[in-house]
């Protein structure tokens, strides 16, 4: 994915991320043994019209000339952008998907708007949008209310007399839980220190199954309790105070607060020291544990499993897939070694973390001051219609994208893309024909795989209906319980069904785009095909440098560290021979440490194991783009415009798509907790691909060059 990912049994909009398609018309690919076909022709070799940035589609304003690109790429494209860019006070960084977020984002508030105002004249599903906003944005009659619906909710959770009822309690409380945001401006917060969630069964993906994936955290990523830099002693200083801070606003008295917190963070520390390392927790195979009940009862005893799946509506189910097995048996021998105040203390936590933005002011304020604050530098809290906004797509995706999709996604968008998705997979194709490092009938599969590829393209061909979904003007609170609950419901409902392989694991709205290994797809949601990502009036070589190179990153992930794994029709199981295996992966243990040695800040490398599967992504879309790029071009050259050649102009693009700027707390976030490089890094990919050499005149002596031989070449 361009951008981060959530674990892909969750609500997911998105790998250890992460809804439904215009069909694509059957991409006429050569058979396997046959000889890989030529992309067509570009449409134009000239601009058809003003491109957003520059004469064609580069931000002359935004380089930096004084830099050779072969010292730093990132800096030459961008760095006058960086010099000059204030981060807004609302967040840790600033960059091109940021801003195409937000202006979706506003985008969508003039809808809503407007659907607020026709509200007398509206029913069914556009009747619950209105209704969820205007209930999200009345802020005063939030705070009317106080704590009390919170309370509510815990009172059968404060009530319960032993583990067994507290395990059942904790069940019900993921009833009404659906996921990370997209965006992600107000975090979510899974009320378990176990991740519960259906997902397609990853060796059987024409079934549906429920999944446990290690959570609980307050904090992004283990390394944030356990490391002892100054930096981490200082986040953990903060965190200990937030908690006491949301124990006091959920009603815990001001005298018992700070030592009440103190114990919550002591369990939540020893879930931290029981969880996975990020680059295990990634790995599709470690992950996938079939267990009965039973199993999961022998194996991880503490909690009581019976009770919290009977809680969760999953009583009657023998099976599901334990992901990080270690993780979830410790963290249940920790549930089980802690005083019953302390776990309800902590369920008090997450939920106050998780409700904040339906309850009172102060709630939001505290999460914020920590969660963006602290944690990400910022000094200001997002604009309540931009969290709001947020809040009601989440809930309502599809009555609010099917609006945004008639008045924002032109029909000619859709052709463009169409053409370019053609070009890449084709010459990715070509690509896998000649790979010499892997066998021959290894090939013939991986070219099948590819040809059975579904690209779905901006939004779905059938919208959602939210009939039963209960809105009530005036109720956010209870709007935002029970459009949680009628969405985990619906999930619930599927397992023994067919498998919807149309479904979107991303918002129309979001600017973003991903790889589904399940339903051998990739997916560009609507908001993402916008400038600089994809200007239909740009110089193709910028497009192809831009948009090209993402649909060629998601195609990639197909056969990453993981999606490789995954057979043509989704099944996680080993198609390559042990040869085959044993030659990628030492292509990519060159490419771990490629990125190890790059250091983000002072003390802190990129993490190249936790983030292999976007490096290859990001390496091998560029070559595949460069490849469909110069194949358009039928081997007319390609004009010199404002004296860039065509070779150049790709790269800039490339370069611009990872335009982004970071304080220093949310660039230390990205790589403790990502799976992607940061920005920088992620243009840094250019240094393994001869053709930017050629174009920029890259020698021995410059920081970037890298002698043939050191090159990383691996699709």
């Amino acid at each position: 994915m361009p951008e981060a990912s959530a674990p892909a049994m969750l609500r997911l909009p998105k790998e250890i991320v992460m809804r439904l398609i215009v069909p694509f018309a059957a991409l006429a690919l050569a058979g396997c043994a046959a000889a890989a076909a030529d992309p067509p022709a570009s449409a134009a070799a000239e601009p058809r019209g003003q491109a957003a940035w520059g004469t064609f589609g580069v931000d002359f304003a935004g380089m930096d000339r004084s830099v050779h690109p072969g010292d730093d790429f990132w800096q030459f494209v961008n760095g006058g952008w960086e010099r000059n860019i204030v981060i807004p006070p609302d967040r840790g960084s600033e960059g091109q998907v940021t801003r195409l977020n937000d202006l979706a984002a506003s985008q969508v508030r003039v809808i809503l708007d407007e659907m607020a105002g026709r509200r007398t004249a509206l029913a069914g599903d556009e009747a619950r949008v209105a209704d969820y906003w205007t209930s999200l944005m009345d802020q005063a009659a939030i705070d009317a209310k106080g704590n009390a619906p919170l309370r509510a909710e815990l009172a059968p959770v404060l009530a319960a007399a032993d583990r067994a009822a507290l395990a059942r309690e904790m069940g019900r409380l993921t009833r009404a839980w659906t996921g990370t945001p997209p965006v992600g401006r107000m975090p979510r917060y899974f009320p378990s220190p176990v991740a519960l969630g259906v997902a397609q069964d990853a060796r059987q993906p024409d079934r549906y199954i429920p999944v446990l994936r290690q959570s609980g955290l307050g904090m992004p990523n283990r390394d944030y309790y356990l490391k002892d830099d100054a930096a981490s002693t200082r986040n953990r200083d903060a965190y200990r105070a937030h908690i006491a801070t949301m124990l006091r606003l959920s009603g815990v008295p001001e005298a018992e607060a700070g030592a009440r917190a103190e114990a919550v963070y002591r369990f939540e520390r020893g879930i931290a020291e029981a969880h996975w390392p990020l680059a295990d927790a990634r790995d599709a195979e470690k992950t996938y544990n079939p267990r009965s009940l039973a199993q999961l009862q022998a194996e991880a005893p503490g909690l009581d499993w019976r009770a919290f799946l009977y809680g969760a509506g999953l009583a009657a189910r023998p099976s599901l897939i334990v992901g990080e097995t270690g993780a979830i048996a410790g963290i249940a021998r920790l549930w089980g070694e802690t005083p019953l105040p302390v776990l309800k203390d902590w369920l008090t936590l997450r939920l106050a973390k998780d409700r904040a933005m339906v309850l009172p002011r102060a709630f939001t304020e505290a999460e914020f001051a920590f969660s963006g604050g602290v944690l990400g530098g910022a000094s200001e809290a997002p604009a309540r219609w931009m969290q709001a906004v947020e809040l009601t797509a989440v809930a309502l995706t599809d009555a609010v994208s099917k609006p945004y999709i008639d008045r924002h996604f032109p029909p000619a968008t859709k052709a463009a893309m169409d053409e370019l998705v053609a070009n890449v997979i084709a010459a990715m194709d070509r690509r896998l024909a000649n790979l010499d490092w892997m066998q021959p009938e290894t090939r013939a599969k991986a070219r099948a795989k590819l040809a059975a590829f579904t690209p779905m393209i901006g939004y779905p061909d059938t919208w959602r209906s939210y009939d039963g979904l209960d809105v009530r003007a005036g109720d956010a609170y209870g709007n935002f319980h029970r459009a949680s609950e009628w969405d985990f419901a619906r999930r619930l409902s599927r397992i023994d069904q067919p498998v919807d392989r149309s479904e979107w694991w991303m918002m129309p709205i979001t600017a973003n785009a991903y790889a589904s290994f399940a339903n051998n797809q990739i997916v560009f949601p609507a908001a993402y095909l916008q400038p600089p990502h994809f200007d239909p009036n740009a110089d193709p070589a910028v497009n192809y440098g831009a948009i090209g190179y993402v649909i060629g990153h998601e195609i990639s992930h197909h056969f990453d560290d993981q999606g490789s794994r995954f057979d043509p029709e989704g099944r996680l199981v080993q198609w390559w021979t042990d040869a085959d295996v044993a030659a990628f992966r030492a292509r990519t243990q060159r490419l771990v440490a490629q990125y190890d040695g790059y250091e983000a800040l002072p003390g802190l490398n990129i993490r190249g194991a936790q983030t292999l599967g976007e490096n290859i992504a990001d390496n091998a879309g560029l070559a595949v783009a460069y490849d469909a790029y110069r194949l358009s071009l039928r081997g007319r050259p390609a004009p010199v415009l404002d004296g860039f050649t065509g070779d150049q102009r790709f790269f800039m693009g490339r370069a611009q798509v990872n335009r982004v700027a970071f304080r220093e707390e949310e660039l230390r976030r990205a790589v403790i907790s990502g799976v992607h490089s940061p920005s920088r890094w992620r243009t840094w990919s250019v240094r393994n691909h001869d053709a930017w050499y050629d174009a920029f005149g890259v020698r021995p002596g410059h920081r970037l060059y890298l002698p043939p031989e050191e090159r990383i070449r691996i699709w």
